[in-house]
């Protein structure tokens, strides 16, 4: 074999290790870009039907609202940042992050609004079933209500928190995507079917 040739042969089986190497680093970023897109989806239906549901001048239906706009406004971003964070961009992975961190306060502050200051029974409905003489335990409504918000509280801090890890790691992976394949190996990776 002609040196020429050896040299064509060399640069090919790089090229090949380039780009094998380019797809391991890729997939995982795949992978947390495909979660976002899909829990931003999410995010925009639950928060839509919040806002929708909670449409009345009530102060918990208030807060409610304020949570079905910061679900929104997340899922909307998840679903923008999804598709940056598959080509590698470590600034789409630490928004992610944050806007998780966003959304848990969100969801913190009315549960615990929900379970300190604002009753999930409001005197008016409890007047109505009164009056109604239907033989429904109040109270008993109040503590499923403070079990619920209490579930979701701690469920809401172990998804959003570990949404909002897991988006930090893949940022530093997204570095060393960046750091270590070239762009024409990128592209290419890029263009295959996922």
């Amino acid at each position: 074999m002609a040196p020429a040739e050896v040299a064509v042969a060399s640069d090919r089986e790089q090229d090949r290790e380039m780009l094998a190497r380019a797809a391991t680093l890729r997939a995982p970023l795949a992978r947390a870009a495909r979660l976002a897109a899909t829990n931003g989806m999410g995010y925009l239906v639950f928060g839509v039907l919040t806002a929708l549901l909670s449409l009345s001048t009530s102060v918990s239906d208030l807060v409610a609202l304020a949570v079905g706009a910061a679900l929104i406004f997340v899922g909307l971003s998840s679903r923008t940042l999804s598709r940056r964070l598959r080509d590698g961009d470590a600034a789409a992975a630490r928004t992610l992050a944050r806007n998780e961190l966003v959304l848990l306060v969100a969801i913190v502050a009315y549960c615990v609004l929900m379970l300190t200051v604002i009753s999930p029974v409001s005197p008016e409905f409890d007047r109505e079933l009164r009056n109604a003489g239907l033989p429904i335990d109040t109270e008993g409504l109040r503590s499923l209500g403070q079990l619920t918000y209490s579930i979701f509280l701690v469920v809401t801090l172990l998804y959003q928190g570990g949404l909002a890890r897991y988006y930090r790691k893949r940022a530093v992976l997204a570095e060393a995507y960046v750091a270590e394949i070239p762009e024409w190996a990128r592209a290419a990776v890029a263009s295959l079917p996922t």
